[in-house]
C-alpha cells in the first residue's frame, strides 16, 4: 500500500483497481446516490454488460422517472485514496491527516445528458412515493382489487409518458453559410431581382393597351451554365428567329431539341422573353417582348387564322380524341393531316400553301392594325379562310367530305377574284360596310350549305372559348373598346337587311337612321376572332 507522508509517496502503489462514477448532482447521502443508480446489484450487472451503461433515476420511487445513462470511459493516472485523520492527546497538538492509496482507477462512468430535463408528473410521483413501491412491483402489474390500477384508491396508472425532449445530450447546432453568396446584402438583392423576374404574371394583354411589356435582360438573374440557362437561351433563339410564335409550334422545337418541363415552368421562361394578346389577330400567340406587331405592317405574316370541322365531320375527331392519337404539328402546317382538334389556331408564316404565302407576302392596303383582320382587307382575310378549308378538307381521311369540298372551292374561287379586283376599291368598300351595305354579296354563297351548319354552332363554341381562357387563371385587362363595327361581317349584315321590308318608305328610314325615332336596332354579334382551343398558353 502506498502511503502519502509530509507530501511525498512511499511504499508501493497497489494492485487492485476499482471504478468512478462522476455523480451529476449533490445526493443527501452516499446510499441515496447509490439507491439512484439501482443498487449494488444494478452497479454490479453495469460493469458486466457488454454495454456497460449506467441508468440513473434520481427519483427511484417514481415509476415515471426516465433514466439518464452513464457511459465508461478510460482515465489515466487516477488513484482512490484512504484518508485518515489522528488525533494526538496533546490538547495544543494538531490533528495530523495521512492518506493511503487503496487502488487504482483505470475507468469512470460520465454523465453528459440533461438528466433533469424530464416530464415529471407531480401528482403521481407524490403517490409512489407516499406508497414506497419496489420497482419489482411495477415490472409486474396486477388488476385485482386493491392492485396497481385501482383508480378509486388514488392509485398510480404505470403508463408511461413519452420523452419530454426527443434528445438527452446537448448538441452544438452550426448553420452553414451559404457557399455561393458571401453577403447578406447581396443574397437579399438577388432573391428581389429574381421574384421581379420569375414572378411577374403571364397577363392577357388588351389588344388595345397603349404600351407592351418591355424587354427584360434575363442573363443577369439566371445563372450561366445551369438548365435554366440552356432552356432560356434556347427560347430566346427561337424568338431572334422569328417574333411571334403559337405554342403548339415551340412545343414542338422544345421536344425536338430533347427539352421537356412542365407547363408551369414552360409559362416561366416564355414570361421572361414574351408576352400575348387574349384577343385580336394575333390571339394567344406569344410575342416578342419590346415588339409590337401592331405598328409593323409587315407582322401579317404571323396573324393567326382559325379552321373549324364542319359539323358532319366531327365524329372522325372524336373518334381520334378518344383514341388518344396525336399528329406532328410539322404536319398540320403542311396539310398532310386532318386535325383532330374541332377548332385549330393556325399562323400563316407556318401553312405550306403556295397561294398563302404567295398572298400574304404582298405589300398591305391597310394603314392600320385592325382588331377583326388584322393587317388584312376582310376580303382577303376571308378567302385565305376558305383557302385554309380546302386544303384540310381534301385531305380528309374518311369518305363523307366530298360535297363540303366542292362547295368550299367553289366559294374560295368567288372570293378570289373578288380579291383580285382593284384593291383600292375594295377598301374603300370595306370602310363603308360598317355604315351602310354594298349589296354586291347578295350571290356570293348560294351552293355553301356547310356554312349555314357551322353557323348554328358557333355560338357553343364561343361559350366553350369563353370558359377554356377562364379555366388558365389568366387575368384579362381587355375592356370594351374593341367592340366596334369591324367584327359584324358584312354576310351578317346583308342577311339582317334582306330580312326587313324593301319597301321605299323602309328604305328612307334606314338612310335617314340618324334623324328617326323608329330606326331599328342592329346588335353586333360576338367577334369570331375571340376565342381559343387552347388548353394553356
Amino acid at each position: 500500500m502506498g502511503v502519502i507522508e509530509n507530501g511525498t509517496v512511499s511504499g508501493e502503489l497497489p494492485s487492485n483497481e476499482a471504478f468512478a462514477v462522476h455523480y451529476p448532482g449533490y445526493p443527501s447521502s452516499t446510499s441515496r446516490a447509490v439507491d439512484s443508480l439501482g443498487g449494488a446489484q444494478a452497479l454490479l450487472k453495469a460493469r458486466t454488460s457488454p454495454s456497460n451503461k449506467l441508468e440513473l433515476r434520481f427519483r427511484p420511487d417514481d415509476p415515471y422517472s426516465h433514466p439518464a445513462f452513464g457511459e465508461l470511459r478510460p482515465c489515466n493516472n487516477n488513484f482512490l485514496l484512504k484518508i485518515s485523520k489522528t488525533q494526538s492527546i496533546e490538547q495544543n497538538s494538531d490533528a495530523e491527516l495521512a492518506a493511503d492509496i487503496v487502488a487504482r482507477v483505470p475507468q469512470a462512468y460520465h454523465f453528459e445528458g440533461m438528466v433533469d430535463y424530464q416530464h415529471v408528473v407531480a401528482v403521481h410521483a407524490d403517490v409512489a412515493r407516499r406508497k414506497k413501491r419496489n420497482w419489482a412491483e411495477v415490472e409486474e402489474p396486477h388488476f385485482d382489487k386493491g392492485g396497481l390500477m385501482d383508480v378509486d384508491h388514488e392509485d398510480v396508472m404505470i403508463l408511461l409518458p413519452p420523452l419530454f425532449s426527443p434528445k438527452d445530450v446537448p448538441e452544438n447546432i452550426v448553420l452553414r453559410p451559404p457557399p455561393t453568396l458571401s453577403s447578406k446584402t447581396k443574397q437579399d438583392e438577388f432573391a428581389e431581382q429574381c421574384w421581379k423576374m420569375d414572378m411577374e404574371p403571364v397577363l392577357a394583354i388588351d389588344f388595345n393597351i397603349k404600351e407592351i411589356p418591355k424587354k427584360v435582360n434575363w442573363e443577369e438573374y439566371v445563372t450561366q451554365g445551369s438548365n435554366q440557362w440552356e432552356w432560356q437561351m434556347f427560347l430566346t433563339n427561337l424568338f431572334d428567329e422569328r417574333p411571334i410564335w403559337p405554342k403548339e409550334s415551340l412545343n414542338e422545337r422544345l421536344l425536338d431539341k430533347g427539352l421537356s418541363f412542365t407547363i408551369e415552368m414552360f409559362r416561366r421562361h416564355l414570361s421572361r422573353i414574351a408576352y400575348y394578346f387574349s384577343s385580336g389577330p394575333f390571339l394567344r400567340f406569344w410575342i416578342r417582348k419590346g415588339y409590337d406587331p401592331r405598328k409593323d405592317p409587315g407582322s401579317c405574316i404571323y396573324q393567326r387564322i382559325d379552321f373549324r370541322v364542319p359539323q358532319p365531320l366531327r365524329s372522325y375527331c372524336d373518334a381520334i380524341t378518344d383514341k388518344g392519337l396525336k399528329h406532328r404539328w410539322e404536319d398540320v402546317c403542311a396539310f398532310r393531316v386532318f386535325p383532330y382538334k374541332l377548332h385549330t389556331s393556325l399562323q400563316f408564316f407556318e401553312l405550306a400553301d403556295d397561294y398563302i404565302q404567295q398572298e400574304i407576302r404582298k405589300p398591305s392596303t391597310q394603314t392600320t392594325c385592325t382588331f377583326g383582320a388584322g393587317w388584312f382587307s376582310e376580303h382577303m382575310l376571308d378567302c385565305l379562310r376558305q383557302r385554309v378549308k380546302v386544303r384540310f378538307l381534301s385531305v380528309f381521311p374518311q369518305a363523307g367530305a366530298e360535297n363540303l369540298l366542292k362547295a368550299a372551292s367553289e366559294k374560295f374561287e368567288k372570293l378570289k377574284k373578288e380579291c383580285n379586283k382593284d384593291a383600292l376599291k375594295l377598301h374603300e368598300e370595306h370602310q363603308q360596310a360598317n355604315t351602310e351595305p354594298t349589296g354586291d354579296e347578295d350571290n356570293v354563297e348560294p351552293n355553301n350549305v356547310e356554312d349555314d351548319e357551322e353557323d348554328e354552332v358557333d355560338n357553343a363554341e364561343d361559350e366553350l372559348d369563353g370558359y377554356e381562357a377562364e379555366k388558365d387563371g389568366e387575368i384579362s385587362l381587355q375592356t370594351q373598346s374593341y367592340l366596334n363595327m369591324e367584327n359584324i361581317s358584312r354576310t351578317h349584315l346583308q342577311e339582317l337587311f334582306d330580312s326587313f321590308p324593301s319597301t321605299e318608305a323602309g328604305d328612307n328610314n334606314i338612310n335617314n337612321a340618324n334623324s328617326s325615332d323608329e330606326e331599328y336596332q342592329i346588335y353586333e354579334p360576338d367577334s369570331d376572332g375571340n376565342y381559343s382551343d387552347d388548353d394553356d398558353c
